[in-house]
């Protein structure tokens, strides 16, 4: 009875939370997008959960475990449509070497400065543990949301060059991290074993890209005949739930596994007119009870150590934006010139950093796991909280340079 009250819940919040926390203003604030990106819900979550009121208790959140899958699996899904060749091919081969590089020398140098810090942090933790932990980290710097500089778009009244490469390295680049989330966890198996680790890690991660892709081929032969809108959005539900719940029960990655049949199905379909507004219009709701869940399944305990890393990532975050920018510019030869404050437009990771953040934390039940979601958590909100403003305020500044 507590698990059908707490899903009614869940449909209320959803429901008045897409109504009106979503609608268009007349401006844009650093409280306004907070609201607007949804991170609010967390604390709602975290409130209702067992940190507060425990409506949503862990007998509660396990029976909503498929709830939780589904909304990774949508986020997934939502990233790699946007992956069609067709448009693709528009941009120059250099913008998909900026988008790369930045990865590489994000991704780089966090890995192996929280290797150090978890190692002097947690010194009775395992090395091989802390090894994952640390890799993790670095893929999480490297991840970058498009949801910040979309809703910023309507307010920006000179959209030039730069805020187009802004919104394509957004936009393309958290493919790198989900993809390093996809091959650690294929190695990096629970219960930890260290033995025919790389045999078992090309099997697994193979096999997920072939279930994904053939769904993907199936979903597409579904709908390649003429198809209602309602009954389109029906099959594209009913798929994401089945991809990401398949995915979650053979503890894969439904955020990776349904972002390959996501990238599959948008290169076989013409549909794309149709289904962009579908997935606009149950995007939100659901969402917002995905955001509700972690909330309630986030496990919050302060320490010194917590908040040390998460000022830590904040400011590796800063650094391995700003810094390697120019230098990537003069290297590629690329016909923009990039100053440093071009990296902050970068900072915001938004919902695909929540989702990483979850997933390895459903794939790994582990104590470091939980440390690792808490500072991905909190480095994600107060990035949001500031973003705005940050962004604002690089964009004026190249707004003089064209």
């Amino acid at each position: 009875m507590q698990a059908i009250y707490a899903f009614a819940l869940l449909i209320f919040f959803a429901v008045l939370g897409a109504k009106l926390l979503y609608r268009e203003g007349r401006s844009f604030s650093n409280l306004r997008f907070f609201f607007y990106s949804g991170l609010f819900y967390i604390f709602l979550g975290l409130f209702l959960g067992p940190s507060g009121l425990n409506i949503l208790n862990n007998r509660v959140l396990s029976g909503l475990n498929p709830l939780m899958a589904l909304g990774l699996g949508w986020i997934g899904f939502v990233f790699g449509f946007q992956f069609e060749i067709r448009y693709l091919k528009r941009f120059s081969l250099k913008y998909y070497y900026l988008s790369f590089f930045l990865f590489v020398l994000t991704f780089i140098p966090g890995t192996v400065i929280l290797w150090f810090i978890l190692h002097w942090f947690y010194p009775l933790q395992s090395g091989f543990l802390i090894a994952g932990v640390s890799l993790s980290f670095g893929f999480l710097l490297s991840l970058h949301s498009p949801t910040l500089i979309n809703a910023m778009a309507p307010f920006v009244p000179c959209q030039n060059k730069y805020f187009y490469l802004a919104r394509f390295l957004v936009s393309v680049g958290g493919i790198w991290g989900i993809l390093g989330l996809a091959v650690l966890t294929s190695f990096w198996r629970y219960p930890f074993s260290q033995d025919h680790m790389f045999t078992e890690g090309i099997i697994i991660l193979a096999l997920s890209i072939l279930f994904s892709a053939v769904i993907g081929y199936f979903f597409y032969y579904m709908t390649c005949r003429k198809v209602n809108d309602q009954d389109l959005l029906v099959y594209i539900l009913g798929t994401v739930f089945f991809v990401s719940g398949t995915a979650f029960y053979f503890d894969l990655i439904p955020l990776f596994a349904c972002m390959i049949m996501g990238i599959f199905y948008s290169n076989l379909t013409r549909n794309h007119e149709r289904i962009y507004p579908l997935l606009l219009s149950t995007e939100k709701p659901l969402f917002i009870v995905f955001l509700i869940l972690i909330g309630a399944f986030w496990e919050l305990r302060f320490t010194w150590e917590l908040g040390a890393l998460v000022l830590l990532m904040l400011l590796l975050r800063l650094i391995l934006y700003v810094l390697p920018v120019p230098f990537l510019s003069k290297i590629l030869k690329f016909p923009l010139e990039l100053p440093s404050f071009f990296g902050t437009i970068l900072l915001s990771s938004g919902g695909i950093g929540v989702a990483f953040a979850v997933s390895l934390k459903l794939t790994y039940p582990v104590p470091l796991v939980d440390v690792f979601l808490s500072v991905s958590l909190l480095m994600i909100i107060i990035s949001e909280l500031f973003s705005p403003g940050i962004i604002r305020a690089s964009l004026h500044r190249l707004e003089k340079r064209t």
